[in-house]
């Protein structure tokens, strides 16, 4: 399989290709089982990403606006309301996030590899942050006790601290630390003799005193967290 055709795979399951690209591709799926297989694989690992996000309550402006269109006079052609404002910042800053998560994926998985060795995790998490609302990191975690994390946007940590990764194996023994970094870059960590990351595992990030938490446990904010799922 060619990059062009991964990169058509990726834009294909992410809704980019329209009209004669997407007809083209369509096409080439019922005649060539491996893209087609491709596809099918790529779909069931963005529902990974999927699924770590809760049901949020619908704005009542929306409604308002559904209920204004559905009283518009079949004379009168309703006008379209925008979803959010052109300069709603956030907005766009959370578009761009979970762009970026949806194209790490397609990059990297569509080979079953990760995106920098051809060691595949064991188990997904997507952390976020406290309210729910902001993706902050990827967690890939592996069968050896190791975790490779993909930071999206931090915190920014004050001089005096440092990163700190914890998981929860066994809710009966508490959180373990998985390694401590100073800078948000892609990184992996070796955290001790562990049993094997299950669906469901917490993972999180807290901000510690420098050189790590001095208890062994968390004592700093909580600035991300979120649960394993299985990538396949």
């Amino acid at each position: 399989m060619t990059p062009q055709d991964r990169e058509r795979i990726g834009e294909y399951v992410l809704g980019l290709l329209e009209g004669r690209e997407a007809q083209d591709f369509e096409a080439r799926l019922g005649s060539e089982p491996e893209l087609a297989a491709a596809v099918t694989k790529l779909r069931a690992q963005l529902q990974t990403l999927d699924d770590t996000a809760g049901e949020l309550p619908v704005d009542p402006a929306l409604w308002q606006r559904i209920n204004a269109r559905l009283d518009t006079p079949e004379d009168e052609p309703a006008q379209p309301a925008p979803l959010r404002p052109a300069n709603d910042n956030r907005w766009t800053r959370r578009l761009g996030m979970a762009a970026s998560i949806l194209v790490a994926l397609a990059v990297g998985y569509l080979t079953g590899t990760n995106l920098t060795t051809s060691r595949q995790p064991v188990m997904i998490a997507v952390l976020l942050t406290e309210d729910g609302s902001e993706p902050g990191a990827i967690v890939e975690a592996f069968a050896d006790d190791t975790i490779r994390l993909v930071p999206l946007d931090l915190t920014a940590r004050p001089a005096d601290r440092v990163y700190q990764v914890w998981t929860l194996p066994d809710p009966e023994t508490g959180p373990v630390s998985m390694g401590i970094f100073d800078d948000p870059a892609t990184l992996s960590l070796s955290g001790p003799d562990l049993p094997p990351p299950e669906p469901g595992q917490l993972y999180e990030i807290t901000l510690e005193p420098s050189g790590g938490s001095p208890t062994g446990r968390p004592t700093g904010p909580i600035l991300v967290k979120g649960f394993a799922k299985s990538p396949l």
